[in-house]
């Protein structure tokens, strides 16, 4: 299990990995660690990519990791500054007119003494990192420790809470094990009227009182007044909403729960605790979730009769005047743009091509033919594997073959909600040569995305869209949770709006050293390309 910040990993550390192909800046080292995580339903996407040939990780994206590179890159600045200093011309000269052969030799001392010096601060910047890899090392398995044990008892608590539904319902309802996995689902879909449905009724209710005064006319004979009732309802929602979810630790509970979906089931279906954890123990508890996601996304698709996510048509897009090199750029222009998904085509510097993915969050949480950025997409996102995508990814996919996309192109990808998961999972099925990827305030903990792969996964601090997908854990990327800048957003999403993420973006690299070495590598990556063409690609079910 991840501690939420990174994951231990041999080496550490890493100022972007390494070793890289090709060296550059970024320097190598062992270890590092910095991993994340096809058509339609049914059709498998290409097999994932092997490593490329040289490269083993991309960058570390744990707090140690930034630090440890950040003391890195300085000692060899300090052993180019000693290079230097050694590389001076030699000062001793023989006495001549002109020439004050004492001041020469005095220079020739003091350019020692600071080549000395020099040298020590190494020995000592080298001895610093090493000490931060221990310390944040040992802070992460210990974390990572404590974070299994509340997971393992947080799952002995939902097997008991879901043996208590199950008799709850089987004395309603008698005694019908053939019944149990209809009533599990009756029994989420309970839990989520009560806990979503009833609050955002509310809210419509006193946004369109004229349609709850028909149905609480009583309410009014009563000398209560029907748009007053629901206004201060609604109004206590949004406050106590996002009063709880500015609680330290609440999201991460939310995560926490989620990952005990599976033993909530367990116990409403009667398996034993022992069975369950031993079978959790075997394919592994993302695996177990996304098989659960894929029972619901199926269900989602016969029931409701939903076709799969596809990619329509392509339009030229005016691109930007650069490449997009930081969190802030990407969330602006995600924000504003038109169509699901853009794409923007760079000419690098040795005529080479480098393409930039943007892909928007959630625009309805029904189905609405206009877009195929839906509620459902959101469950069959969770369904998918490096190998086969079936939600909303898979039309991503698609939309970059569709502009131009080649196996062999660089490509950085940006996605904000519902967005990030999709490339996540994008990124994770190596079809594409992914080098970086943006994700912002997205359930993407599951996805096991390659190592060499640059990743930022990076969130509001009361942001509950992230905790969706449970808690990173495997390959999963962790999350870097940022303090919002606020004024935006309202309610239970409060942290989610993309306003709010735009202004606290743009100064996250100031604020945050993983940020700001993320910002630093993508800057670095993308110098001297030129955007040269931009693409708008509808996606949307068919």
């Amino acid at each position: 299990m991840s501690g939420g910040r990174g994951e231990a990993r041999d080496g550490g550390g890493g100022a972007f990995g390494g070793p890289v192909a090709g060296g550059g800046a970024f320097g190598g080292h062992e270890g590092g660690g910095g991993s994340f995580g096809g058509p339609g339903w049914g059709a498998a996407a290409a097999a994932p990519a092997a490593p490329k040939a040289g490269v083993e990780v991309a960058w570390d994206p744990s707090v140690t990791g930034a630090a440890c590179a950040q003391l890195r890159d300085a000692a060899w600045r300090v052993r180019d500054a000693v290079r230097a200093l050694h590389a001076a011309p030699p000062l001793g000269h023989a006495s001549a007119p002109g020439i004050r052969v004492a001041a020469l030799r005095d220079c020739a001392a003091a350019i020692d003494d600071r080549a000395a010096a020099a040298q020590a601060l190494v020995v000592e910047l080298d001895r610093l990192h090493d000490d931060t890899m221990l310390a944040g090392r040992a802070y992460e398995l210990a974390s990572d420790a404590v974070l299994g044990l509340v997971e393992e008892l947080a799952g002995g608590v939902a097997w008991g809470a879901g043996v208590a539904a199950r008799g709850l319902v089987a004395g309603a309802v008698g005694s019908a094990p053939a019944w149990m996995p209809l009533l599990a689902v009756g029994a989420g879909a309970a839990l989520a009227i009560g806990l979503v449905a009833v609050p955002l009724a509310a809210r419509l209710a006193a946004t369109h009182p004229q349609h709850a005064a028909a149905l609480l006319a009583h309410a009014e004979a009563a000398g209560v007044s029907v748009e007053q009732l629901m206004a201060q309802a609604a109004s206590f929602w949004d406050r106590s909403s996002e009063a709880l979810l500015a609680q330290p630790g609440f999201v991460g509970a939310l995560g926490l729960a989620m990952e005990s979906t599976d033993e909530a089931l367990a116990g409403f279906l009667g398996v034993p605790l022992p069975v369950a954890a031993r079978l959790e123990s075997a394919i592994g508890q993302d695996e177990q979730l996304a098989l659960l996601a894929a029972g619901a996304a199926l269900g989602l698709r016969v029931g409701g009769g939903l076709s799969p996510v596809r990619a329509g048509a392509v339009t030229p897009v005016q691109p930007p005047v650069r490449p997009v090199s930081s969190p802030g750029q990407a969330m602006a222009i995600i924000r504003d743009q038109e169509q699901q998904v853009v794409v923007h085509e760079l000419r690098m510097p040795d005529g080479s091509r480098r393409f930039q993915v943007f892909v928007r969050g959630t625009e309805t949480f029904g189905t609405d033919p206009a877009t195929g950025l839906d509620g459902p997409a959101n469950v069959e996102n969770a369904a998918s594997t490096p190998h086969l995508l079936v939600g909303s990814d898979a039309a991503v996919a698609e939309a970059m073959v569709a502009a131009g996309v080649g196996p062999g192109d660089p490509v950085d990808l940006f996605g904000y909600s519902q967005g990030g998961a999709a490339v996540a999972n994008v990124a994770a099925s190596g079809r594409f040569d992914v080098e970086s990827a943006l994700l912002i305030g997205a359930p993407s903990a599951t996805a096991e995305i390659p190592p060499e792969v640059a990743v930022l996964a990076v969130a509001h601090a009361g942001d509950p869209t992230p905790a969706a997908d449970g808690l990173a854990d495997g390959g999963g990327p962790p999350q870097i949770l940022v303090e919002s800048a606020g004024g935006h957003g309202t309610g239970f999403a409060a942290r989610h709006s993309q306003d709010e993420y735009v202004e606290t973006l743009h100064r996250a690299a100031r604020d945050d050293v993983v940020v700001a070495r993320w910002t630093e590598r993508m800057r670095t990556v993308t110098e001297g390309g030129t955007p040269v063409a931009g693409y708008g690609v509808h996606v949307h079910r068919e």
